[in-house]
């Protein structure tokens, strides 16, 4: 039986372990292979593997020492593959289905390369977590001037930065930030227990990738690793539709909804959705010369 390790790196767990398990069956079913995955979560492979001491999940898996992983496409983006940091764009993808067309085609094969050539780990395909992001805040956003009274917390990504300052909050420690971005799957894994109210804004999707230690994917033949991008292709399929169902689910189900901290859902009205669009959509054009020409004009055209 062939193994591999597949290390669970972020929050809520349960959304990738779904992932990883559905995984493990489509890669059997089609190689017609036992593989025995042991998927861990990252207090566990600390202290099983890291004698307790805190890791790095892109070095674990540049060196082998684990084989698979689930990232948060930003985390990439800051780990020297640039473009990835243009998916987190305002409104930069128009529904799923256009999601999909850029996952699934040659732009995202593209992006998935760069993976290889400057990180050497192999990217299978895209994912979510959640879906489209919300925002968390720790009072009502019911227009865009509440956004003024509103201070997140500093930023490592620029674009996130500029979507914040953009909207009028001010920068501040985690300890005072009382505004962050979050979707409804992640909600009780990102947000404070005193962010209680969420304002539907889908202005960016949550995204993740599906990677690959790059000597394993090597080391196969061409069936398997044909066999493993499929699988690939069809679990980050698969996870995208039932995230999504999964913020719908918890959208109308108020239970739900209190069990992750949410005491409100908050719909802007026309006029303001149209005008937090219209105030966030510039970012767009003045991040594009950051990027590789033309990656933003091909996502928004596909």
């Amino acid at each position: 039986m062939k193994s591999i390790k597949w290390l669970l790196f972020h929050e809520p767990a349960e959304l990738f372990i779904r992932t990883a398990e559905h995984f493990q069956e489509e890669v059997s079913k089609r190689t017609g292979e036992s593989w025995n995955f042991e998927i861990l979560m990252l207090d566990d492979y600390e202290r099983l593997y890291c004698n307790g001491n805190a890791c790095d999940p892109i070095e674990e898996l540049r060196t082998g020492r684990v084989q698979m992983s689930q990232l948060y496409t930003q985390s990439l983006a800051f780990s020297n593959v640039t473009d990835f940091m243009a998916l987190g764009l305002p409104f930069l993808f128009r529904d799923h289905d256009h999601a999909s067309r850029v996952f699934d085609g040659e732009v995202g094969e593209e992006l998935l390369a760069q993976l290889t050539d400057k990180l050497n780990i192999k990217g299978l395909s895209f994912t979510y977590s959640g879906g489209y992001k919300v925002m968390a805040s720790d009072t009502p956003i019911r227009s865009l001037d509440d956004f003024k009274s509103l201070k997140y917390r500093t930023q490592r990504s620029g674009i996130f930065a500029e979507i914040f300052k953009t909207l009028g909050a001010t920068p501040a420690t985690y300890e005072d930030a009382n505004l962050c971005q979050t979707t409804l799957p992640r909600y009780h894994a990102d947000v404070k227990s005193t962010q209680r109210w969420c304002t539907d804004t889908g202005h960016s999707m949550y995204l993740t990738s599906i990677l690959m230690n790059d000597d394993m994917w090597n080391s196969f033949d061409d069936d398997t690793r044909t066999h493993f991008k499929a699988a690939a292709k069809t679990c980050a399929q698969a996870e995208r539709i039932q995230s999504v169902a999964d913020a719908n689910e918890i959208a109308t189900d108020s239970t739900l909804q209190n069990s992750r901290g949410i005491d409100e859902i908050i719909h802007l009205s026309q006029e303001d959705q149209r005008a937090f669009e219209k105030a966030l959509t510039p970012i767009i054009n003045k991040w594009k010369p950051y990027f590789t020409p033309g990656l933003v004009d091909r996502i928004q055209a596909a």
